[in-house]
């Protein structure tokens, strides 16, 4: 039963990892605020070659079923975080606004000098209270909040008003022009048609792309091809495990077949042995399966944010089906044997 559950374990740890890497990389995106993320349609569908008109934001707030449209900026800064140096998303939002951070602790930044990070990063020193500065800027940053599933491209993500976006963008690159929004967050009314509205957006002149944030998260370039690998490594390990199980109960039903021989020979009936065997078989599996999903549920919530792990339901369904499966089909091989035995050469001791 250890061996099932360490074998299944195994398969949802992995998978949880990367769930989890694929969240580390698109979370900003996937768990905005806003109902709808708008950006250039030039992009093709990459948030950092986005650059959109601030009159567009006006433009998208003018349409019939959009109730708030705010700016929404994002750019790569160095970070200086407890004297190192680091690579920063910074994200602008404006405080109540669509695509504005959600906290799990503290609050909202609400002026400028205020940021939010991700319960990933507290490692790195970034608690509440804490301070970093922004590289080549001098302008520092007081933590007054943190959010959960929020990263972005698998670096510290830090989100602050979009006022102090600007004035970050402004310093950092002093001879650039005019800084221009990455985003536009939508909030919808809520009678409006969201597949109508992306089409009216799309079809103004400001040749814009809308999602909803979801759909923009999973096809950000790469994200489709991590997941692909993923799966098909989750998928590979999911039919080894399988196998294994499969072997185990047949090695171990070879082991017990002697006394399996000697029931059948003194007239125990090959359905009863078969029914204790199955049941047996089913009785380890579900209960293995159980205790895996426990232990990597567990885990996922005792160890730091920074540990890419999580606990997938309906991978934890497939790994049961398919290991039971898998053993009741092992035990209905031996089961065959015990069916053509001659109870009258077993108790002779026949081999």
């Amino acid at each position: 039963m250890l061996a099932v559950t360490l074998l299944s374990a195994l398969v949802l740890a992995f998978s949880g990892i990367g769930t989890s890497h694929i969240g580390d990389l698109n979370g900003a995106v996937a768990n905005s605020s806003a109902d709808l993320l708008v950006l250039a349609d030039g992009a093709q569908g990459a948030i950092q070659a986005s650059r959109i008109d601030r009159e567009h934001v006006a433009t998208v707030a003018d349409l019939d079923g959009v109730e708030d449209s705010r700016p929404i900026g994002e750019a790569r800064v160095g970070g200086r975080i407890g004297g190192d140096l680091y690579d920063v998303s910074l994200w602008g939002a404006g405080p109540g606004g669509p695509g504005g951070v959600e906290v799990v602790d503290g609050r909202a930044p609400q002026r400028p000098g205020e940021a939010v990070v991700d319960l990933a990063d507290t490692h790195l020193g970034l608690g509440l209270g804490s301070t970093f500065r922004i590289a080549d800027t001098g302008h520092e940053l007081e933590v007054v909040g943190l959010s959960q599933d929020r990263r972005f491209a698998s670096i510290p993500t830090v989100v602050v008003t979009y006022a102090q976006w600007e004035a970050t963008l402004d310093a950092t690159y002093p001879d650039a022009d005019e800084v221009e929004p990455t985003l536009i967050g939508v909030r919808t009314s809520q009678r409006a048609d969201i597949s109508d509205l992306i089409t009216r957006i799309e079809a103004t002149e400001a040749r814009l792309a809308a999602e909803r944030p979801e759909t923009l998260a999973g096809g950000l370039p790469g994200i489709a091809g991590v997941r692909a690998s993923f799966a098909m490594a989750t998928v590979v390990a999911l039919l080894a495990v399988s196998a294994v199980v499969g072997l185990f109960f047949l090695v171990s039903l070879a082991g017990r077949r002697r006394s399996l021989e000697s029931l059948r020979a003194v007239g125990a009936p090959p359905r009863t042995l078969a029914s204790a065997m199955l049941i047996q078989a089913v009785l380890v599996t579900v209960g293995s399966n159980v205790l895996a999903g426990v232990l990597v549920g567990v885990a996922s919530r005792l160890l730091p944010a920074r540990v890419p792990l999580s606990l997938s339901v309906g991978l934890w369904a497939a790994v049961s089906v398919a290991t039971t499966v898998v053993a009741v089909i092992s035990v209905l091989v031996a089961v065959r044997r015990l069916r053509s035995l001659d109870p009258a050469e077993a108790l002779g001791g026949r081999r």
